[in-house]
């Protein structure tokens, strides 16, 4: 049996982390895995640290890539669909399409899988789509519900403007012109790009953008981090501040700024920092980790966690009944900030107060208080994350009977 595992859209390693323990499965039970990504720099997981070659098992491919616009500015830009999003990416741009949709085809020809397993991969969906029985994976946010017109993707907002519902009909379009030209049958709604033959949602309520319009249940995440347990206010570091961003966050140096000169004891790790860029961020009294540092230590033992909003890094500060300042950087990273803060146990920055001394005054603020620490261990009670084996399990079963026929 050979499974093509497809990555597409997004920029965090959590669509790697679904992946890995599904392919290894698979790859134990005999199956070859080849691992189509459209960022290989990010195939670590899979990858011997000692050969840099793929483990046995496994073939890696470059997958078809989007522009993705590396402009500041156009986070000004409204998106309150996954149209809008689409949209800014060119998504909508008919030849674009048509172009990316014919190279999945390509990299289907010569992979010749008996299934596809695709994470925030619609244009791979589309590909597989009536030729390659197809499984779709992923989070909350890169899956819409099916069957009807995109929702909205802040909770918050009850109804899409009309720009939004334009892009949407511009991009269906889009897709649908490309399919008939193929003689393929188009789609009904664009929602519907997002799923597969056997589509699983792995979210909890709390932090799905669409938890109010799904009519099938999700299931429990099993790529977030486990073993975390709040500890009691007076076992935790004094002052203590556990902070993680991304090396691209845009006020990455306002925020290590901020964390130094507020005095409390911080520790920081950056993601993806490049080799010799860790001297940049050295301050007095902060220390600064070299590597990944274990979320179910550090977290229960902080007094405050300081992040850019991502799923399983405000998740896991949730488990561990630590209070939050979310630096969001996207939309992804604000829906989940919004549905964190609504438990209590979180404040979110603005990006207008992103700087220092507005980040330096907020730490000072929250990491003594008390009120807040208490709304943060209620919510780590209402966390539960289930079983990480059944949804393996699921998506392996189903990949099982997709092959078999």
């Amino acid at each position: 049996m050979r499974v093509l595992f497809g990555w597409e859209f997004g920029a965090g390693l959590g669509h790697l982390t679904r992946f890995r323990p599904i392919g290894d499965r698979l790859v134990a039970e005999g199956a070859e895995v080849v691992l189509v990504l459209q960022d290989v720099d990010r195939a670590g997981p899979f990858l011997d640290p000692a050969t840099g070659r793929t483990r046995p098992g496994y073939r890696l491919l470059q997958g078809p890539r989007w522009n993705i616009p590396g402009d500041p500015a156009i986070r000004r830009i409204p998106t309150h669909s996954f149209a809008d999003v689409l949209r800014l990416i060119g998504y909508g741009h008919r030849a674009a399409l048509a172009n990316r949709l014919t190279a999945w085809e390509g990299v289907l020809a010569v992979a010749e899988p008996d299934v596809v397993v695709g994470d925030f991969s619609p244009t791979l969906n589309l590909a597989a789509r009536g030729r390659v029985p197809s499984v779709v994976i992923g989070n909350g946010y890169t899956v819409p519900p099916p069957g009807r017109p995109l929702p909205p993707i802040r909770p918050w907002q009850d109804a899409l403007e009309q720009f939004s519902l334009d892009h949407e009909a511009q991009i269906l379009d889009a897709i649908n012109g490309a399919r008939t030209a193929r003689g393929d049958p188009a789609i009904e709604h664009l929602a519907d790009a997002f799923g597969g033959d056997r589509t699983f949602v792995f979210s909890l309520p709390l932090v799905d953008p669409y938890a109010r319009f799904r009519t099938e249940p999700t299931l429990a995440p099993f790529n977030m981090p486990r073993g975390i347990r709040p500890l009691p206010w007076d076992r935790r570091r004094k002052d203590g501040v556990f902070l993680y961003l991304p090396s691209g966050h845009a006020h990455l140096k306002a925020a290590i700024d901020g964390l130094a000169g507020s005095g409390a004891a911080g520790e920081a790790y950056i993601g993806d920092l490049a080799p010799g860029q860790a001297r940049r961020y050295e301050r007095p009294g902060l220390t600064l980790h070299a590597e990944p540092q274990d979320f179910a230590a550090v977290m229960p033992a902080a007094r405050l966690v300081i992040h850019h909003g991502g799923l399983s890094t405000a998740v896991a500060a949730v488990m561990a009944g630590t209070p939050q300042l979310i630096l969001p950087w996207n939309l992804e990273h604000l829906v989940t900030a919004r549905a964190v803060e609504a438990t209590g146990a979180a404040a979110i920055v603005p990006g207008d107060r992103m700087d220092a001394q507005s980040l330096s005054n907020a730490i000072r603020r929250l990491v003594d208080d008390r009120q807040r620490a208490a709304r943060a261990e209620a919510a780590a009670a209402t966390i539960e994350l289930g079983n990480p084996e059944d949804g393996v399990a699921a998506v392996v079963d189903t990949v099982r009977r997709l092959a078999a026929g």
